[in-house]
């Protein structure tokens, strides 16, 4: 709960007041961040923590009626960016577990409100090979300083530069790839030259993600569900016809039938980005593949013939080295998460099984790590190594806790809890 302190006198504090309480994701995040919101939500929900569930994504709707949109996190620096908008699939899980007819009619003027801010601050247009042109969306700040946050990183990231304009860029493609919650991974910087998968390289604003346009896609169908669950039948056609034009374009620009994924869009070379990310498969977590038939089959070989599928550990966040934490060798829980929902909700008993061995791997990395710490969920994970350990990389060092990832765990034991059986118990190593 915020101390009344910050409420009586915000102007001393860099938090932003929210009117209930709510769990921080651990470690130095002590405030709330936005798409970690989703797998607390879920983690709430598996515990039957209703209420706490409730108040959470309530929080989250005041920040929509305050500001127009979800901010990175709980503090007045994030007022200038957001994050993966998954506002309205925490309102939908919540309605799937209560059928809170009330809860969706108090959260629609707000999911509806964001949903505008994304159609009108985050879009941009593509247009393919044959002349068609789809709307699309990506991740786009504008930030004309450093990060409040990480001043002295981002001066040193742009050290190089002599122009203000130049410096300007890249403070912005920085809190762009800070927007997408993957601050930061190659999948942002230069492929070729000096700056090569280095942030001085960043170029977020060029890039189309897969993720972003999958949720974008996903909204349009909660919206259209949830509008239905209330009577609005306007709007329950409005925003179906939506999804259906997204599914469509993500279809169009975004599927590579010879490799049998989706690639993010690259603004500069007008083509597919032919790299893997765990995000490429998003598509499958959020419903918006436009033909599925033998999809989930062609994305389980994918990630097989890339190796992804076969780390000991778990989904590697990307194929590449970079030093940053959104990359080799570490696995995250949100990102496994989506992949292995996407893989298990498929009709072909090839997809399941790969999403059971991938859940396997996953809760045994967990497993492994908490026993070895003396106890401790991390926010990232090693997935290089069998019974693996915490993550490294990046801007600051791993953090305990974790939200999402103890959302993600609990989640996992209820869908595969009478498929999988714990492995012997590993040395339990004591810490201070």
């Amino acid at each position: 709960m915020v101390k009344d302190d910050v409420k009586k006198h915000p102007n001393l504090y860099s938090l932003i007041t929210v009117p209930y309480p709510f769990i921080a994701p651990g470690g130095r995040f002590r405030e709330f961040y936005y798409w970690d919101t989703y797998w607390i939500v879920k983690g709430l929900l598996a515990s039957e923590m209703l209420t706490t569930a409730k108040n959470m994504i309530r929080n989250l709707g005041d920040m929509v009626r305050r500001y127009g949109f979800v901010p990175n996190g709980g503090r007045v620096y994030y007022l200038r960016r957001t994050q993966p908008p998954l506002f309205s699939g925490m309102v939908m899980e919540y309605f799937n577990a209560t059928k809170d007819v009330e809860f969706v009619q108090e959260m629609l003027p707000l999911l509806d409100k964001e949903y505008k801010y994304w159609m009108t601050e985050r879009t941009v247009d593509w247009t393919t090979p044959k002349g068609d042109t789809f709307q699309m969306f990506q991740y786009k700040v504008n930030q004309d300083t450093p990060r409040p946050e990480s001043f002295k990183e981002d001066l040193l990231s742009t050290s190089h530069l002599e122009k203000n304009e130049d410096k300007v860029r890249v403070w912005s493609d920085i809190a762009a790839a800070c927007e997408s919650g993957w601050d930061f991974s190659s999948r942002w910087f230069d492929k070729s030259g000096p700056y090569k998968d280095n942030i001085r390289g960043v170029r977020t604003s060029k890039v189309i993600p897969v993720d972003l346009n999958s949720f974008m896609c996903w909204n349009s169908a909660i919206l259209s569900s949830l509008h239905g669950v209330v009577g609005n039948n306007t709007a329950t056609a409005e925003y179906g016809n939506q999804h259906k034009v997204m599914k469509h374009a993500i279809s169009q620009t975004m599927w590579n039938e010879e490799d049998g994924t989706w690639y993010d869009l690259d603004m500069d070379t007008k083509e597919m980005s032919k790299n893997y990310y765990v995000s490429n498969p998003t598509p499958l977590f959020t419903d918006c593949v436009h033909n599925p038939k033998g999809v989930h089959d062609k994305v389980a070989d994918y990630l097989k013939k890339v190796s992804a599928s076969t780390y000991p550990g778990g989904l590697p966040t990307s194929l590449t080295w970079s030093g940053e934490q959104w990359d080799s060798p570490n696995g995250w829980a949100p990102t496994n998460h989506i992949v292995i929902e996407g893989l298990r909700k498929s009709d072909s008993l090839k997809a399941q099984e790969t999403a059971l061995e991938l859940a396997d791997k996953w809760i045994q990395t967990n497993y492994f790590a908490f026993a070895r710490s003396g106890g401790k969920m991390f926010e990232k994970y090693n997935v290089e190594t069998f019974k693996s350990a915490a993550g490294s990389g990046g801007e600051y060092e791993v953090q305990e806790g974790f939200g999402w990832t103890n959302g993600v765990i609990l989640d996992l034991l209820l869908t595969y809890g009478d498929r999988l059986r714990a492995p012997p118990v590993p040395p339990l190593v004591l810490t201070s």
